[in-house]
């Protein structure tokens, strides 16, 4: 069983096509997969009725994004945990690229993927601790993710490369499935508040989660995003299979 496990806050907009990129998946590869949102989010209630969908509305918010981790990869039932930013998106054939490239004994698994530059691939690169996949085994043995914010993914991560075995998935240009996406354009441009580019916490400033809450209460405020019970409709902005396949064409 491998687990998209997916937090979120507030990016509904993000979050409707990061969820369709799981439903969107190929048929035989979704009966062995779940998909696990956690939303603390306290304006709004997310709804989806789906057998292979489980969303947990929790109150209230989390006080570090490590806690909020560790919940969510507690109510996973799969083996293997996909991580899945509520701001990307995954191709129909990730779950088919995690069961080829996630050999047994494998402990942590990072990707080549597309840098997405909406709407363009910037190039087809090394994204990082973005989109890895992780044993839940793993998880527990290295000690669970670590109690703090911004860059507890970071740390997480050497605490498997520490001692655990790493897999680096390079697939075919063709065959890449992961896109890391780092802005949004057009008129629903929310902005993207991403953890990555906000340093580490330092006593001199509030905490990403304070900074986080405050830029979604700015955009609640002035109307930009729904609150309330909140049915979501997973769908994606453009064909993102025929955005790779241009780069990948247009790049020969």
């Amino acid at each position: 069983m491998i687990s998209f496990k997916i937090t979120t806050y507030g990016r509904v907009s993000t979050l409707e096509e990061t969820l369709f990129s799981f439903l969107n998946q190929d048929l035989e590869d979704l009966k062995d997969a779940e998909c696990v949102i956690v939303n603390d989010y306290d304006q709004q209630i997310l709804k989806f009725n789906h057998p292979k969908v489980k969303i947990l509305n929790v109150r209230p918010s989390f006080k570090t994004i490590g806690e909020k981790e560790n919940f969510a990869v507690e109510a996973c039932t799969g083996d293997i945990i996909a991580v899945t930013d509520d701001d990307d998106i995954y191709l129909n054939n990730h779950l088919s690229n995690i069961k080829k490239y996630f050999v047994p004994g494998t402990d942590i698994m990072h990707w080549k993927g597309a840098y997405y530059n909406e709407p363009n691939i910037m190039g087809l690169v090394g994204i990082g601790n973005s989109g890895m996949v992780y044993s839940k085994d793993a998880w527990k043995r290295f000690g669970k993710h670590p109690i703090m914010n911004a860059g507890g993914d970071s740390e997480f991560s050497k605490k498997i490369h520490a001692g655990g075995t790493i897999v680096e998935a390079f697939p075919p240009d063709d065959e890449v499935s992961a896109f890391y996406r780092w802005s949004v354009s057009g008129s629903d441009n929310n902005g993207i508040y991403h953890q990555s580019g906000q340093g580490t916490d330092t006593p001199d400033r509030p905490s990403i989660i304070e900074r986080h809450s405050a830029h979604i209460e700015m955009l609640r405020a002035a109307g930009r995003i729904p609150t309330g019970i909140i049915e979501l409709k997973p769908h994606w902005k453009y064909d993102y299979s025929q955005i790779l396949k241009d780069y990948v064409r247009n790049k020969k």
